[in-house]
């Protein structure tokens, strides 16, 4: 897993954290990232007991650490994240807004990003309902 990776997931959990818990569909999302990401054993023992604890944009996100394509995934992924557990709650709305203002993209630029991480979750989806 990469500086980068470790970065994106970790901003991840606070944006999940939103609403002021983090649901299992939620943690799901973190933990198929951490696959994704190819994280190692260590690497995601470290991350989800990272995420045990309450985290906010504030104080979490590493602003500095954060490339513009680093900044588009983790936006995409926060998009799909704040629908994991079936609905989007205002707190987690706020918490999309608050997240597009902090990684200094427009409100075209993030509906762009976050029109198209909905396209590729549709995408996805049909694809793995598909038969062989």
């Amino acid at each position: 897993m990469t500086p980068s990776e470790k970065n994106i997931v970790r901003s991840l959990v606070a944006v999940a954290w939103a609403d002021g818990q983090l649901a299992s569909g939620e943690s799901s999302v973190i933990e198929g990232l951490l696959t994704g990401f190819d994280a190692s054993e260590a690497e995601e023992k470290e991350i989800l007991e990272y995420a045990r604890t309450p985290r906010t944009l504030e104080k979490d996100l590493p602003l500095d650490e954060l490339t513009r394509e680093d900044r588009e995934l983790l936006l995409a992924n926060a998009g799909l994240l704040t629908q994991a557990d079936g609905e989007q709650s205002l707190e987690e709305v706020d918490v999309l807004v608050k997240l597009v203002e902090l990684l200094g993209f427009s409100d075209e630029e993030a509906h762009e990003i976050l029109a198209g991480a909905d396209d590729g979750a549709l995408q996805l989806s049909s694809r793995s309902l598909k038969p062989d």
